[in-house]
């Protein structure tokens, strides 16, 4: 919480040092130091997940009724691989919805959503909630016991800040 009333503090100073300059220079620096104060305010990129015991092609489906009960247009869905699925539709104020769709094991499923650039947690979890619905049953913030999450792959990875929360479920 301190890092991220010093990033936004900067921002905001950063914003202010830059008045003095005309032109499309002092617009850019505006328009970055507003980026940064949401970005700050928003915990950075915020993709939120939730698992669910049920199969992927049933998360598929509640997903895409979800969407319609949000207003979201549905765009498509994408098999990237045996066991994820991209699904993206549009917001009705145009932001781009992701629902990645992990199978873990026969019958539990990993969803993520990202709503917007930074991840819009109000829309997250009204997503999340129609789905449950939709499932008739409850989300968990973790895998079940005994599931088998995907292994990193074998090369190194720079170093990062997490860039998933779990929602919350209430």
């Amino acid at each position: 919480m301190a890092t991220q009333r010093r990033l936004a503090w900067l921002a905001v100073v950063g914003v202010v040092a830059v008045l003095p300059l005309g032109g499309c220079v002092a617009l850019f620096a505006a328009g970055a130091g507003g980026g940064a104060v949401a970005y700050v305010e928003n915990g950075g990129v915020a993709n939120f997940y939730a698992y669910y015991p049920t199969s992927v092609k049933r998360v598929s489906a509640a997903s895409k009724a979800a969407f319609g009960e949000m207003g979201t247009h549905y765009n498509g869905e994408i098999r990237k691989s045996p066991s994820e699925y991209l699904i993206e539709g549009t917001t009705t104020d145009g932001q781009t919805a992701k629902v990645t769709l992990t199978s873990m094991a026969t019958d539990v499923t990993k969803v993520n959503i990202r709503i917007g650039t930074f991840g819009d947690k109000p829309l997250s979890l009204q997503f999340q909630k129609l789905l449950s619905q939709r499932l008739g049953m409850t989300a968990s913030p973790q895998a079940p016991t005994g599931v088998v999450l995907p292994q990193a792959s074998s090369q190194p990875a720079a170093p990062q800040q997490p860039q998933q929360q779990t929602i919350p479920l209430q």
